[in-house]
């Protein structure tokens, strides 16, 4: 049996990072960890070929040398999901589909021409799968009714990447979260149950990507780190000992609830592990919005406190933020910029608030009347509007995000968080071993002295903020340099949230029916 299995490409996103790309003239940012899950879960006497769209095509070759088409994406790529399914099928052959997207629309899969689409997990029907297709059962929806036992989930055939073409490698330890968010499906599709991998399996998946060459950053992709924390502290001291034995040849960085900051022990294994930045769900800094969110994990915790300590522990902060919560006040954008640079946070990830199908918000909002939109297409999207009705006006909310954006990431501003961030780490007593740049590196790191210490009107901040790095904490530089890449992408991005949601904004007619909700909720 051939297998093509196919990753569609990105639309021009948040997460699409072209700048950081054309720097370091790498081909896309993380490799699709579910599909390599999928090929090492089935025979492995069948033949397994990988093409991943964001920077690969499918010759007409491949498309004929194939007996099947796997393919799988979020709900960002819902687009060239449904355009490879019906590639595959003018072309005769058995599509299955899986991943996020077609847990929520397995219907609008098989519409497209999809023979099977898997909703859930792989690992407890993939031996329903593998009869399904030998059978050329078509039109079919296999539902999965548990949750996989990750110690039998196989390593990924890394393998059947091109890994060199990756800014950074991805591995999962755990699925699940035990917390309660509104806004979340992540619970919808993994549950509240955190499974993990044993040490060993993930020990042996590190080796077989040192074993291909890989010496850079490895992305823990799990949605909590620490949903498990007894368990990720094991994990953690055998990682130690296995990455000292190496040599230290990885980075790594994860995401994980604020809760990190309590979890001292955690904190420091993994400052010893070499993790080197973690995405903390902040949200937002409105204690209302967070109960009414189910975000209790942080209600009642001084967030300024959590990122204090994580940055100290030698692990730079990405705080997650959203706005759009109902009753929330304005002036969110200045609360979350006074935010960031009360403690000095470079990276905000902020998104405007979306409901995603099945959630709790999504039911919320059905039941109250307020979805404005049952389709995936601005879904996961930054550049994408409220798909409800919020209990402020829109365009309100809008040129806050709007604002936030052009704030935080005019270059000044945000190489002084940088810098900042950087010297509030505190210096490891065991610094990591020189590591010998690749020529991409050495070449990025040139382009950004001509650019940003030359070329900007920002170059005085660039330069300042270079020397003092250099003089005060010189095993940071490398870091220093990382960030000046990311401002590529950043400064970019700010003006592209600028122009596309504008644009929405001015489409959006707000009927009758609409102004006078919003007015009874807004009495309410």
């Amino acid at each position: 049996m051939n297998i093509l299995l196919v990753s569609p490409s990105y639309p021009q996103t948040f997460w699409s990072f072209e700048n950081v790309l054309k720097l370091t003239g790498k081909k896309c940012l993380l490799p699709p960890i579910g599909l390599i899950t999928v090929a090492a879960l089935l025979p492995q006497s069948w033949n397994f070929r990988l093409r991943d769209l964001a920077f690969q095509t499918i010759s007409e070759e491949e498309w004929e040398s194939s007996d099947v088409v796997m393919v799988s994406g979020m709900a960002i790529q819902h687009e060239g999901i449904l355009h490879n399914i019906r590639q595959a099928k003018t072309r005769g052959k058995t599509v299955v589909v899986g991943g996020p997207w077609a847990f929520h629309f397995p219907e609008d899969a098989l519409a497209a021409g999809a023979d099977l689409v898997v909703v859930g997990e792989g690992e407890p029907v993939i031996s329903e799968v593998v009869e399904s297709i030998e059978n050329r059962v078509s039109g079919k929806i296999i539902r999965a009714a548990g949750l996989a036992d990750m110690e039998r989930s196989p390593a990924p055939r890394f393998d059947l990447l091109d890994v060199h073409a990756y800014v950074d490698m991805g591995l999962q330890f755990s699925r699940g979260c035990p917390f309660k968010c509104e806004f979340c499906d992540v619970t919808l599709m993994l549950g509240h149950k955190v499974r993990t991998k044993t040490p060993q399996q993930v020990l042996d998946e590190l080796q077989i990507l040192y074993d291909l060459g890989w010496r850079r950053t490895v992305f823990f992709v799990d949605d909590n780190f620490i949903g498990n924390v007894a368990k990720a502290k094991r994990l953690l001291k055998e990682l130690l000992s296995w990455s000292e034995a190496r040599g230290r040849p990885f980075e790594f960085y994860t995401q994980a609830s604020v809760n990190l900051a309590s979890e001292t022990e955690a904190l420091e294994l993994m400052s010893q592990c070499d993790f080197c930045r973690v995405f903390l769900g902040i949200e937002t800094a409105d204690e209302e919005s967070l109960r009414q969110a189910g975000k209790s994990q942080n209600v009642g915790k001084d967030l300024d406190e959590v990122c204090r300590k994580v940055n100290e522990a030698g692990i730079e902060v990405i705080a997650g933020c959203i706005i759009g919560f109902d009753n929330e006040r304005p002036g969110a954008d200045k609360r979350l910029i006074d935010f960031a640079i009360r403690n000095q946070v470079p990276e905000m990830f902020v998104t405007l608030l979306q409901a995603g199908p099945g959630t709790e918000l999504w039911l919320r909002m059905e039941r109250e009347g307020r979805l404005l939109s049952g389709d995936y297409e601005n879904l996961s999207n930054q550049t994408g509007l409220i798909n409800f009705l919020p209990t402020r006006p829109l365009a309100q909310i809008v040129e806050e995000f709007i604002n936030l954006y052009g704030t935080l990431y005019e270059m000044d501003n945000f190489l002084d968080r940088a810098v900042n961030h950087l010297l509030a780490m505190k210096t490891k007593p065991a610094p990591k071993p020189f590591q010998m740049p690749y020529l991409y590196e050495i070449k990025c790191m040139f382009t950004i002295l001509i650019r940003q210490g030359v070329l900007y009107p920002s170059r005085r901040k660039f330069w300042k903020g270079l020397f003092t790095i250099a003089a005060r904490k010189p095993e940071r530089l490398p870091k220093f340099f990382t960030y000046c890449v990311l401002a590529e992408h950043y400064t970019e991005f700010r003006r592209t949230i600028g122009s596309l949601l504008r644009e929405q904004l001015n489409r959006v007619e707000e009927s009758e029916d609409v102004a006078s909700t919003l007015t009874s909720l807004n009495k309410q």
